[in-house]
């Protein structure tokens, strides 16, 4: 089937310069006016961390806010000094809880956190089911019967604007898959395809006539026949549709591959062309489906969509939430049942777990300081 052509425009340029993709593009001034914003780099996130939080937590939860960063960067370095693996993943949990309780602190969603409960409780199946692969979370809406908060919901709410309605469950081998870095360790183990896809390119669309603007995502289309994708399940399952469609695309990457175009379908009207000021709501749109990684090479911060299979997609988490959801697991195993670590680590996904526990602290910090400070943060090439 022949595919619809492009819709006729430009890429969006501010200040003559083009708009890479972003989560915060822009920063509004004192007079509502947007100015862009590059990407920032930093060898200490902790820092920016601490930055926020005395420049946007309410007084009323600032000292707590504090005092949790301070705690959280102590169990960081438990969590990342060698030689202690088997404590590391409970260190890696109460790292991320305090950093968790900073943040929703900061973003003003709740005053204190003073005998909040952690929001999840993990459990198998059935007794005598494996550890991990027949284990799910309990997660619990906030405040529960006794006004107590939950951390988990909290959480979700300061990220997405949503607390979980009800009680709902997490099956962990449905978690795992979500985790970004180290995905081909977890295809692997469990011999099924792999579900991230690169994103290649985000483009800001203009049609200067209507004012219109819009996004163009762009994939190599090589990555989706590798594992077996055809492009309209494509678009279901990565949660593209119904926001985008596919359109004519003649494009090749540097290496001459092929590329695919998804169109945003419905544009949004900018009411003035100052087109920076409409460049944060339009990026918006497409941060829910999105995944993310942060190295110290170009191009520092890459996007990616998830693949979910039908069955799975009410289980699906945004990324911060799956990252930290898979650490309480840990975590509790460690604290409470350490003689079942090691069946887990032995296992086929032992190097999936080993490389969460290596690899998640440094990128779950630089993914929630970019939170934090509402602009993209990563580590620099040089050191």
């Amino acid at each position: 089937m022949r595919l619809p052509s492009a819709r006729v425009g430009e890429r969006v340029r501010v200040n003559d310069k083009l708009i890479p993709f972003s989560f915060w593009p822009t920063r509004l001034g004192p007079r509502g006016n947007a100015s862009l914003q590059t990407l920032l780099f930093s060898l200490d996130p902790w820092a920016l961390i601490d930055l926020s939080i005395k420049n946007d937590c309410p007084t009323a939860g600032k000292a707590e806010a504090l005092a949790c960063l301070k705690q959280a960067r102590d169990f960081y370095e438990s969590a990342t000094e060698a030689g202690k693996v088997s404590a590391k993943p409970l260190s890696l949990y109460y790292c991320l809880m305090n950093l968790v309780k900073a943040f929703c602190l900061t973003r003003g969603t709740q005053t204190t956190f003073d005998k909040a409960q952690h929001g999840l409780g993990e459990t198998l199946r059935a007794p005598g089911n494996k550890e991990l692969t027949d284990a799910y979370l309990q997660a619990f809406p906030s405040p529960n019967r006794n006004n107590q908060l939950q951390n988990f919901s909290e959480f979700m709410f300061a990220l997405t604007g949503h607390q979980l309605p009800a009680a709902q469950n997490f099956d962990i081998p449905v978690l795992l898959p979500q985790i970004l870095p180290g995905h081909r360790l977890w295809s692997f183990a469990a011999n099924k395809k792999e579900r991230f896809v690169a994103v290649h390119d985000v483009r800001a669309m203009l049609n200067k006539t209507s004012r219109r603007i819009w996004l163009n995502v762009y994939f190599v289309a090589d990555d989706l026949s590798r594992i077996g994708a055809t492009h309209n399940d494509f678009l279901t399952e990565s949660s593209l549709s119904p926001s985008f469609a596919q359109v004519a695309c003649n494009e090749k990457d540097s290496e001459g591959r092929a590329l695919l175009c998804f169109e945003q379908i419905t544009p949004l009207v900018s009411s003035t062309s100052k087109y920076a000021n409409s460049l944060q709501q339009l990026f918006g749109n497409l941060k829910p489906k999105l995944w993310t990684t942060v190295s110290s090479i170009s191009p520092y911060r890459r996007y990616y969509v998830y693949l979910r299979p039908a069955t799975e997609s009410i289980q699906v988490m945004h990324q911060l939430l799956s990252i930290y959801a898979i650490s309480y697991y840990l975590g509790s195993i460690t604290r409470y049942r350490p003689h079942h670590f090691p069946s887990i680590t032995d296992s086929n996904y032992g190097p999936r777990i080993q490389d969460f526990i290596t690899g998640q602290p440094l990128q779950f910090l630089y993914l929630i300081a970019s939170e934090f400070s509402r602009r993209d943060i990563a580590r620099p090439s040089i050191i």
